[in-house]
């Protein structure tokens, strides 16, 4: 009876072990999602700012304005998910993409906007894609549900950043 004692104690623990590993890698893989979604939403904004302060394109800053609101309006949503997350990002790191921006933009002339135009339509489909991705992998119920929210919004602004003519 002993041995029967034992053996199952044992398959308990490796079950628990298990599946205590299982919640464990879903959690870093949720968070990493997560920090993946701040970092393109980021990209998308300080692009999107940029585009503003040099484009001289009517059609282009009324887009800009659209995206800077589905931003505005999509953001408590990713806020309230992250909340006791970690995510790993550190001001430091969205003054880089900030930098990095910036710098890249020293390049913009109207010469040069139909290439910082498809720059910017190819982020947004980025965009799309990661978001499609995640709606499709449903890993979180939380993540699923912003992914929901704000993939409709984002694939219309693709779409009306194509109907532009501006490239």
């Amino acid at each position: 009876m002993q041995a029967h004692s034992k053996t199952y104690s044992i398959i308990i623990t490796i079950f628990l072990l298990f599946q205590s590993s299982a919640v464990i890698s879903q959690d870093y893989k949720d968070e990493h999602i997560l920090r993946d979604i701040v970092f393109m939403r980021t990209e998308g904004l300080v692009m999107t700012q940029l585009m503003e302060k040099h484009s001289k394109n009517k059609d282009i800053l009324v887009l800009c304005k659209q995206i800077r609101n589905y931003y505005k309006n999509t953001q408590p949503i990713l806020v309230d998910i992250i909340k006791g997350k970690t995510i790993d990002l550190d001001q430091n790191q969205f003054e880089q993409i900030w930098k990095a921006g910036e710098k890249s933009f020293l390049y913009y002339s109207d010469e040069s906007e139909s290439k910082w135009n498809k720059l910017f339509l190819e982020h947004i489909n980025a965009s799309v894609n990661a978001y499609t991705k995640l709606l499709r992998e449903r890993q979180d119920d939380d993540i699923a549900y912003f992914t929901f929210r704000a993939l409709p919004e984002l694939v219309n602004l693709a779409k009306a950043y194509q109907t532009l003519d501006i490239n």
